[in-house]
C-alpha cells in the first residue's frame, strides 16, 4: 500500500466513524420515540419535540464549533464534542422527566455538531489533493448509510431494550471512538496563521467560496426537499405505503455509495469542473423528466425510483469535489467556512421542505415537489456552470 494511501485511511476512517456516531444520535433514536411517549406517559407533540430540539442544537452549534476550531484546535474540539455526546447520552438514559430530556437532547445536538465542522475541515487541511476528494466521499458514504441503517438497527434494539437503552448504546459508541479520533486529530490545522483575516465578512467576500458553497447547499436542499416530501408523495400521488419509501431509500443509498466509490477516481481523471457539471446536468435532466411525467398525469413508481437513483448517484459524484473546492480557503478561515456551508445546506433543506409542504396531500402533489426540487437544481447548476476557481488557500 502506498504510504500516502495508508496515511489517508488512518485519517479518514476515524473521522468517518465519529461522523456516523454523531448522526446516530438522531437516526438510531427515531424508532424509540413512540416507546418514549408510552414510557413517560407524554403527548405526541412532546415526544416529537425531542427530535426538534436536537435538530435546533445541531444547526445552532455549527457557528459555535466554527469559532472553537481555531481557538481550541481540532483535537480538543473532538475531545470536548465526543465527551459531551457521551455525557448527554448518559443523561438522556437516566432522565427522570421530559423537561430534563429536552434540555439534554438540545445539548446532544450541540455535541454532535462538532463532527460536522471538524471532520471535513481536518480532511481538507491534512490530506494531499489526490486523497481529499476520496476522504470527503468516504465521510459522505457514512452520512448516507447511517440514516438508512440507523432506524433499522434502532428498531431491532427495541426488541431487547427500552428507549433508554438507545442512549446507553450511544454513550458507549462515543467513548469507543474517542481515543481513536483524538489520536489522529491534529492539535491545530496545518498551516494555521491566526494573523490571517478569518472574519465572516472576509469569507463572504470570496466569490468563489460563495458560489461553490451556495451551489452545494442548493443541491443538498433539493435532496432534503424531496426526501422529506417523498412519504406523502408516494402515498397521495401513487397510492403506495411505507414499504415503497423504504425501498426507495435503500436504492438511493446504494446508488450514492456506488457513485461515492468512484468520485475520487473521476475527479482525478476528468477534473473537478467537469465532474461537477456532469453531476449537475444528470440531476437536472432526471428531475425534468420526472416533472414532465408528473405533469402528464402518469408517473409510475419505477420512474420515481429511476429519478432518485440518478439524483443520489450524481450527488455522490459532484458533491465531494464541490465541497473540497469550497473549503480550499486559508486554514484560519476553514472552521467558519465549514460551519456556514453546513448551516446553509440545513437552511436550504428546511426552506424547500416548507415551501412545497402546502401542496402535499393530493393526487397532483408530485408536480409541486419536482418543481421545487428543479428550481434548486437549476440554481445550483447555474452557479458552477462557469466553474469558479477554488478559493486561494494562502
Amino acid at each position: 500500500m502506498h504510504p500516502s494511501t495508508s496515511a489517508s485511511i488512518r485519517t479518514i476512517l476515524p473521522l468517518a466513524l465519529v461522523t456516523g456516531v454523531s448522526m446516530a444520535a438522531m437516526d438510531l433514536y427515531l424508532p424509540a420515540v413512540p416507546a418514549l411517549q408510552l414510557g413517560m406517559g407524554i403527548s405526541v407533540p412532546l415526544a416529537q419535540a425531542t427530535i426538534a430540539v436536537y435538530l435546533a442544537g445541531l444547526a445552532a452549534a455549527q457557528l459555535l464549533w466554527g469559532e472553537l476550531l481555531n481557538r481550541l484546535g481540532p483535537r480538543r474540539c473532538m475531545e470536548v464534542g465526543l465527551a459531551l455526546l457521551a455525557l448527554t447520552s448518559l443523561g438522556c438514559a437516566l432522565a427522570p422527566n421530559i423537561e430534563t430530556l429536552l434540555v439534554l437532547r438540545l445539548l446532544q445536538g450541540v455535541a454532535a455538531a462538532a463532527a460536522t465542522v471538524v471532520a471535513p475541515s481536518v480532511v481538507r487541511a491534512t490530506l494531499a489533493d489526490a486523497d481529499v476528494v476520496r476522504g470527503i466521499a468516504a465521510i459522505s458514504m457514512v452520512e448516507a448509510i447511517v440514516p438508512a441503517a440507523g432506524p433499522v438497527l434502532g428498531a431491532l434494539m427495541l426488541t431487547v431494550v427500552d428507549w433508554r437503552g438507545t442512549f446507553w448504546v450511544l454513550a458507549g459508541l462515543s467513548l469507543l471512538v474517542l481515543p481513536w479520533v483524538v489520536k489522529i486529530a491534529p492539535r491545530q490545522l496545518p498551516g494555521l496563521n491566526l494573523a490571517h483575516d478569518a472574519s465572516y465578512a472576509a469569507i463572504l467576500r470570496n466569490r468563489s467560496y460563495l458560489r461553490l458553497a451556495l451551489s452545494h447547499a442548493l443541491c443538498i436542499g433539493a435532496l432534503l426537499t424531496f426526501l422529506a416530501s417523498a412519504p406523502q408523495l408516494l402515498q397521495h400521488a401513487l397510492g403506495l405505503g411505507s414499504s415503497a419509501f423504504a425501498l426507495l431509500q435503500v436504492l438511493g443509498v446504494g446508488s450514492f455509495m456506488l457513485g461515492a466509490s468512484q468520485s475520487g477516481r473521476l475527479a482525478k481523471r476528468l477534473g473537478h469542473a467537469r465532474v461537477v457539471r456532469l453531476g449537475a446536468s444528470a440531476q437536472v435532466l432526471a428531475c425534468t423528466l420526472a416533472l414532465l411525467g408528473a405533469s402528464l398525469g402518469h408517473l409510475p413508481y419505477a420512474a420515481v425510483v429511476a429519478y432518485w437513483m440518478c439524483f443520489c448517484g450524481s450527488l455522490a459524484i459532484r458533491g465531494p469535489a464541490t465541497f473540497v473546492d469550497a473549503l480550499a480557503v486559508p486554514p484560519a478561515q476553514m472552521g467558519r467556512a465549514t460551519a456556514m456551508l453546513i448551516l446553509a445546506l440545513l437552511a436550504a433543506g428546511a426552506l424547500g421542505t416548507q415551501l412545497v409542504a402546502p401542496f402535499l396531500g393530493g393526487e397532483g402533489s408530485a408536480v409541486p415537489v419536482f418543481c421545487g426540487v428543479l428550481v434548486q437544481l437549476l440554481a445550483s447548476a447555474a452557479l458552477v456552470w462557469r466553474y469558479p476557481a477554488p478559493p486561494a488557500a494562502r
